[in-house]
């Protein structure tokens, strides 16, 4: 059975949202280099919230200019967003004067892996309420969030479970022991991802404080945390402690964790045949951590195959880039457009598992067979992995397709 389409995404759109996807996309495209403006200045004009206050002469070179739309729409008012408490503004302010706009779009199309690109932009757009100058302030952030503080692509993606098992018995203390306490929490399981709740999403089992979970989903993937629920079995909670952590969300994302005192409450989100026994239902599962083995990581050796692949996903991408500005352009063929858009956005996914292994070191999901090339396994005997991850049938129980809400 396939799920239906949610509002706001990919195949679902009314026609203002559409409008303020192609804004976020013809600016987007502009920070990256893709699309250069008539003259410097007119990216800086751009990319300032509340703009508009240009001369005539320049009023009619920018008409179509998004933010001096969006300032028209709210009577004039500046669109500083008011929640920015991560600091993404003067991240963003920063990154633009210092960043080379090839390693921002690299980043960003790094980041889609198997995503539809327009369900990577939406997500930012609905999570700053489709306001097109906020959203592209928390999209270039995040980018310089991967590439800058997290290294998500260039250590985390790249070195995986292996390296931290080959630095545990490095001679340089602080690798070592950074290694090993990295090795000891994958261990004990103290978070593991298994099964899925009453709306077939992903569940992360998380022993560990909260915050920092929260703040990475809040910040860096948004509109991507489901329901958040604080499991008590019976455990006591202070109040004032919950008062505290919901002064670190945006409201819509305090809305969306449940403490929940017993069984009964847990099964409102979960069926009790995908809730482990441990909180007491009827999910026989055990987390147990597969060590990482031999050799399991050697395609990402063989550098002439991935660069191939590498190529060819770059082949992809400009010609989306290209047929993503004739779709915002050309109004009279925007349906067919975005047909041509479909088909490159669907040969970026199948694409991206084919060079997964070449870019991407295996993981405990990888070695339990949770993770089948495109496809996730949480249930039952894992199959083969497929020869044709494309040809993989998706949405099908016990098989979960991936959505455009979710992340890497």
């Amino acid at each position: 059975m396939v799920a239906p389409i949610l509002p706001g995404r990919p195949g679902n759109l009314t026609t203002e949202q559409e409008a303020r996807l192609q804004e976020l996309w013809t600016v987007t495209l502009r920070v990256f280099g893709v699309q250069a403006p008539d003259r410097p200045e007119d990216v800086e004009d751009q990319l300032q919230p509340g703009s508009g206050t240009a001369t005539p002469d320049k009023k009619a070179k920018k008409k179509n200019s998004m933010f001096r739309r969006h300032k028209e729409d709210n009577g004039g008012g500046a669109s500083a967003d008011q929640n920015d408490k991560y600091g993404q503004g003067k991240d963003f302010q920063q990154v633009l004067a210092t960043q080379d706009p090839e390693k921002l779009r690299n980043a960003f199309w790094s980041m889609v892996k198997h995503d539809h690109p327009d369900g990577l932009l939406l997500r930012f757009l609905r999570a700053r309420k489709w306001d097109v100058h906020n959203a592209l302030v928390m999209l270039i952030a995040t980018m310089n969030w991967r590439m800058k503080e997290q290294l998500v692509d260039d250590d985390i993606m790249k070195n995986g479970e292996g390296q931290a098992v080959a630095d545990s018995f490095s001679s340089k203390a602080a690798v070592k022991r950074e290694a090993e306490d990295f090795l000891a929490q994958l261990r004990l399981g103290k978070s593991f991802l298994h099964g899925t709740d009453r709306e077939g999403r992903p569940m992360c089992v998380d022993y560990a404080p909260v915050k920092f979970m929260i703040k990475c989903f809040e910040a860096n993937y948004p509109e991507s945390l489901g329901p958040t629920l604080k499991f008590l079995a019976g455990k006591l909670i202070a109040v004032g402690v919950w008062n505290i952590i919901k002064g670190w969300l945006d409201p819509v994302v305090a809305s969306k964790v449940h403490f929940t005192k017993n069984l009964e409450e847990l099964e409102r989100f979960v069926e009790k045949s995908h809730i482990i026994k441990e909180l007491g239902g009827d999910d026989p599962y055990e987390y147990h951590y597969v060590e990482p083995k031999a050799g399991e990581d050697e395609k990402m050796s063989d550098e002439s195959t991935r660069q191939q692949l590498v190529d060819e996903r770059a082949r992809i991408v400009k010609e989306y880039e290209k047929i993503t500005q004739e779709w915002i352009g050309d109004s009279q063929n925007r349906a067919t457009l975005q047909e041509r858009r479909n088909d490159l956005a669907e040969r970026l996914r199948s694409g991206y598992w084919q060079l997964d292994p070449y870019v991407r070191a295996r993981s405990l999901y990888d070695r339990v067979g949770l993770i089948q090339g495109g496809v996730i396994q949480y249930y039952g005997e894992p199959p083969h992995a497929p020869k044709d991850p494309a040809a993989v049938p998706h949405n099908g129980p016990p098989s979960t397709e991936h959505r455009a809400d979710d992340v890497d």
